[in-house]
């Protein structure tokens, strides 16, 4: 039989055991960010031949784009801010929102962050930083071009802004 397979296992034993297994994955995915926090520090990329972590993680990991990007992000905050480490281990931040959280994440307000985004969803996290950084959205200043430049009556000819008059004998 499966590993994988679980239809033989009981309701409540398989409610327990997803509780265990996201438990597990968030304390690995904590200590995936610590190793590549400090494989990042200490670039040993360049040693295995790759021009940078992400690719790295792409081509000996095996991640994808999208893993790897935002792993990186949040090894990089976690390095510089290491509640971030246990927060996600304990289940009180996800890796989106760490990623949402890194580009805020300031000395001075780090702690009060990262505790008012504990437990709480992508949406809500995103409405948590739209309230304590709000970004004026103003709209480009457009201004219409003309549609055709005027020419110069000696040159109307040569204008190259106007199209030219096709004649019958043409």
């Amino acid at each position: 039989m499966s590993r994988y397979s679980l239809s033989h296992v009981s309701d409540p034993d398989l409610v327990r055991g997803l509780a265990s297994a996201v438990g597990q994955d968030r304390s690995a995915t904590a200590v995936v960010l610590a190793h590549l926090a400090e494989f990042d520090a200490r670039r040993l990329y360049v040693p295995a031949a790759f021009p940078s972590t992400y690719l790295y993680c792409l081509h000996e990991l095996h991640l994808s784009e999208d893993a790897a990007y935002k792993r990186i992000q949040a090894a990089r905050a976690a390095r510089q801010f290491p509640a971030i480490f246990e927060a996600m281990a304990e289940g009180r931040l996800h890796l989106r929102g760490v990623n949402l959280l890194a580009p805020y994440l300031t000395p001075e307000n780090a702690d009060a962050l990262l505790q008012a985004a504990a437990n709480k969803t992508t949406r809500e996290i995103e409405q948590l930083l739209a309230e304590r950084f709000p970004r004026s959205e103003t709209l480009a200043l457009v201004q219409a071009i003309p549609r055709h430049r005027p020419c110069p009556r000696t040159s109307v000819r040569r204008c190259p802004f106007r199209r030219a008059r096709r004649t019958a004998s043409e």
